[in-house]
């Protein structure tokens, strides 16, 4: 495997998306954060493809492009584009996120190597329907933890637009004074 101009290899090795690298760990750790034992998530892989910092091969030691490695995540997951776009997103925002503990999910946290998370992403794609009940566990599981609900909705020209997920219980919302005037 040669990392041709690229100090950070990393080996697509099997399904479901085991990728380690091979090669530049300090330089992932610097970029990503804390690592778990040289492994990184399919997101995190094709941001360090797509941004020209690492090359990745395949068992048999053959490269893989980003569009490659995009098209073969796609086929497990629809939502592999909206969630790179997302994720891109965040990392030019200054934001540090790791892929979150549900699918189409990113925590984020201040710092890079803050352990604290502060905030839940969920990734959504504009007119795919999704269901009150998986909204309404997403909300609670960012409650439950502490983390603050974001949803990111990708509109079809890849633009996205960030909104706080609030619980809203009619009859405990009470208006003020100046709000029961209008």
């Amino acid at each position: 495997m040669e990392a041709t101009q690229r100090s950070v290899v990393l080996r697509i090795e099997s399904l479901p998306w085991s990728i380690t690298i091979v090669q530049g760990v300090e330089e992932v750790t610097k970029i990503l954060g804390p690592l778990n034992n040289n492994k990184i998530h399919v997101i995190e892989a094709l941001y360090l493809i797509y941004r020209g910092i690492a090359n990745a091969f395949n068992r048999e030691g053959e490269p893989i492009s980003f569009e490659e490695l995009m098209r073969l995540y796609s086929i497990d997951n629809p939502y592999a584009w909206v969630e790179f776009e997302t994720y891109l997103d965040l990392k030019k925002r200054g934001r540090h996120p790791i892929p979150g503990p549900r699918p189409h999910t990113f925590l984020l946290r201040r710092r890079k190597m803050e352990q604290k998370y502060t905030h839940y992403v969920l990734v959504l794609e504009e007119n795919r329907p999704i269901s009150l009940e998986t909204l309404y566990s997403f909300i609670r599981e960012a409650f439950s933890n502490s983390w603050e609900p974001i949803l990111a909705i990708v509109d079809r020209y890849g633009d996205l637009t960030y909104y706080e997920a609030l619980l809203f219980r009619p009859g405990e919302t009470r208006l003020t004074e100046a709000e029961n005037k209008l």
